[in-house]
C-alpha cells in the first residue's frame, strides 16, 4: 500500500477497515436478532410474552461491538496466515497498523462494559471475562500461529468466546429482571451456542479438502463426519430448545422456530450425497436467521 493511504486520517481507514471486514448489515441485524431470539425464548420458558426494552437496546448494542472486537482480535490473529493466503487483507496492505487495532479494541471493550453497569452489573462483569478470554485467546494464537492452523483444537480453545457472549445475556435479562434466574434461561446458552456451531462447521466442511487448509473436513473427522457433525449441531440445538420451551404445551406459534430444520436438512442431503462440493453456506445462514427470527416471533406472540 502506498504512503499516502497509509497515512490517511485515521477515522477514513478505520472506515475503510470495517467496509472490509465488518459489513454492518450482516453484523448488525445478526446481533439484534441474536439478542431479541434470546430474550423471547427466555420469556417463553417462563410462560410469558416478549416485548422489546430499552434493555434490548443496550444488549443488542453490546452484541454488535463484541462482534466488532472479535473481528479485530481475528485479523491480529491471522496476520502470519493472511500474508501468505490473503495478501489483500487490511492489515497486510497497511490499511491499518496492529497498533491501531489493538487501540480500537481497547475502545470496543471498554464500551460493551461501560454502557451495561447501569442496566445490570454482572453483565458487565461477564463483558469483561469475554474480552479478557479473547485476548488469551489472542495471544495464545499469536505465540503458536499453527493453534489457528488445527482448526478442532482451535475451536476448544476459542468458543468459549460464544458461551461467554451467552453468559452475558444471561446475566444481562436476569440481572434486569426481564425473567428469574433459573436453570432453563441457562440452558439457552447452548442452544444458541449449538446452532452457530452448525453455522461455523457449514463453512469449513468439504468434499475435497486442502490437507493444510483450515477445514473440519481436513481433521480427523473427515469428509462425511464433518458433515454428519455440521448436522448434528442443527438437531441438537433444536432439541435441547424444544426440551427447555416444551411447544407441546403452548400455541402454534412456539412450533414456529422448528421450521428453520428444513435448512441444515437440506444441506445435509445436497452435501452427503455428493450433490455439492461444499456445504451450503446459504442454508447454514437461513438456518440461524430463520430460527432466531422464528423464536422473535413466537415470543411476540405468546
Amino acid at each position: 500500500m502506498s504512503s499516502a493511504v497509509g497515512q490517511a486520517p485515521a477515522l477514513l481507514r478505520y472506515r475503510a477497515f470495517l467496509g472490509a471486514v465488518f459489513a454492518p448489515g450482516v453484523h448488525v441485524t445478526y446481533g439484534v436478532l441474536w439478542v431479541c431470539a434470546y430474550e423471547a425464548a427466555a420469556v417463553m420458558t417462563a410462560g410469558g410474552v416478549w416485548r422489546p426494552s430499552v434493555g434490548s437496546l443496550v444488549r443488542a448494542m453490546t452484541i454488535i461491538v463484541v462482534l466488532l472486537h472479535l473481528r479485530l482480535a481475528d485479523e491480529r490473529m491471522d496476520e502470519s496466515y493472511d500474508r501468505i493466503h490473503n495478501p489483500d487483507r487490511p492489515l497486510i496492505t497497511g490499511l491499518v497498523s496492529v497498533l491501531e487495532l489493538r487501540r480500537a479494541g481497547w475502545v470496543t471493550a471498554a464500551l460493551a462494559i461501560v454502557v451495561n453497569i447501569p442496566l445490570a452489573p454482572w453483565s458487565a462483569v461477564a463483558v469483561a471475562l469475554l474480552v479478557g478470554y479473547t485476548e488469551l485467546v489472542t495471544r495464545l494464537t499469536l505465540h503458536s500461529p499453527r493453534l489457528r492452523d488445527r482448526a478442532l483444537l482451535y475451536i476448544v480453545v476459542a468458543y468459549p468466546v460464544q458461551l461467554l457472549i451467552g453468559v452475558y445475556l444471561y446475566t444481562s435479562v436476569t440481572g434486569a429482571e426481564v425473567v428469574q434466574p433459573g436453570i432453563r434461561p441457562a440452558l439457552l446458552i447452548i442452544v444458541f451456542a449449538a446452532a452457530f456451531l452448525h453455522f461455523e462447521f457449514a463453512r469449513k466442511t468439504v468434499r475435497d479438502p486442502d490437507p493444510g487448509g483450515r477445514t473440519y473436513s481436513a481433521t480427523v473427522l473427515g469428509v462425511t463426519g464433518s458433515g454428519v457433525l455440521t448436522l448434528g449441531w442443527a438437531l441438537l440445538a433444536c432439541a435441547l430448545l424444544a426440551a427447555i420451551t416444551e411447544p407441546w404445551h403452548m400455541s402454534v406459534p412456539a412450533h414456529l422456530p422448528y421450521v428453520a430444520l428444513v435448512f441444515p436438512v437440506a444441506g445435509a442431503f445436497s452435501y452427503l450425497s455428493g450433490r455439492e462440493q461444499t456445504w451450503p453456506a446459504s442454508l447454514a445462514m437461513l438456518y440461524l436467521i430463520v430460527l432466531d427470527a422464528a423464536l422473535v416471533i413466537s415470543g411476540w406472540l405468546g
